[in-house]
């Protein structure tokens, strides 16, 4: 079998065969083109990405956005083996990160044909020197959150079916998946702040990492950009919107559980 084969497979979603790949021996040959699917795909997004503010650090990034990938595997796929085991997903610890590597495969492949779109976006962007750089810092910086979230949602979407036909129960599924999809994320995000810079601010200087890289949180950062972005008003919407829509969540909430605690009525 050629090594583009199971990467078709993969972008398919064709479960019975993903599910033979999660039962094979782990062997190099099996992994392998999953981990060049994420150094090529990674790499050619995180050179995108750093562009912006130099080549050097398009150069840095490229290496550090496999290894992001790697590390949040490494430290996510025990945790996620733990959800499965809790939820009853049927995948022990070895599927499970076989699963979580093709997963970041998936990411790999999305965000790597992305990148000619972020270069174009990187040229047609004013240059780290202009008087507009703070601004244009701020959007690329949610842009890219923003893309590599998604990335993220739909490469872990991909697999839920996968979830589903292996614990023989679609809630099952569901909850493992959003399990998953959110311990992914949240380690995701964090470690991406711990190998900083990625995306160069322009009042700083090029380098692989920051001098001081667990000071703060990735969710304090965006919190703040955010702040930045949207004026001296963000909070007053921010609050005026969660005191709008919080009612109804609660409410929708509460009828949801009511109608499952309500007894079915027996038909004479």
């Amino acid at each position: 079998m050629s090594m583009h084969l199971p990467l078709i497979t993969l972008l398919r979603g064709d479960t019975a065969a993903l599910g033979g790949e999660l039962r094979k021996p782990v062997t190099l040959k099996l992994l392998l083109p999953y981990i060049i699917a994420i150094v090529i795909g990674c790499g050619m997004y995180g050179f995108a990405i750093g562009l912006w503010r130099a080549p050097l650090l398009g150069v840095f990034v490229a290496v550090k956005m496999p290894l992001l990938v790697f590390f949040t595997l490494l430290v996510n796929g025990l945790i996620n083996g733990l959800f499965a085991q809790i939820f009853g997903s049927g995948l022990s610890f070895r599927q499970t990160l076989m699963a979580c590597l093709m997963c970041f495969a998936i990411f790999g492949l999305m965000v790597g044909s992305l990148s000619p779109i972020v270069i174009g976006m990187v040229l047609d962007s004013p240059s780290p020197d202009s008087p507009d750089s703070e601004a244009s810092y701020r959007m690329i910086l949610l842009t890219h959150t923003a893309v590599i979230a998604a990335a993220g949602i739909v490469s872990n979407f991909k697999l839920l079916r996968l979830l589903q036909t292996f614990a023989g129960d679609a809630v099952v599924g569901k909850r493992t998946f959003v399990a998953w999809l959110a311990g992914n994320l949240f380690v995701g995000a964090q470690l991406s702040y711990v190998l900083r810079p990625f995306f160069g601010n322009p009042g700083l200087k090029v380098e692989f990492l920051r001098p001081n890289p667990f000071q703060g949180n990735f969710y304090e950062a965006v919190w703040f950009m955010l702040r930045g972005a949207l004026g001296a008003q963000f909070l007053t919407f921010f609050t005026v919107l969660l005191m709008i829509f919080a009612p109804f969540l609660l409410l929708f909430e509460l009828l949801r559980n009511r109608r499952r605690q309500k007894p079915a009525t027996i038909r004479r």
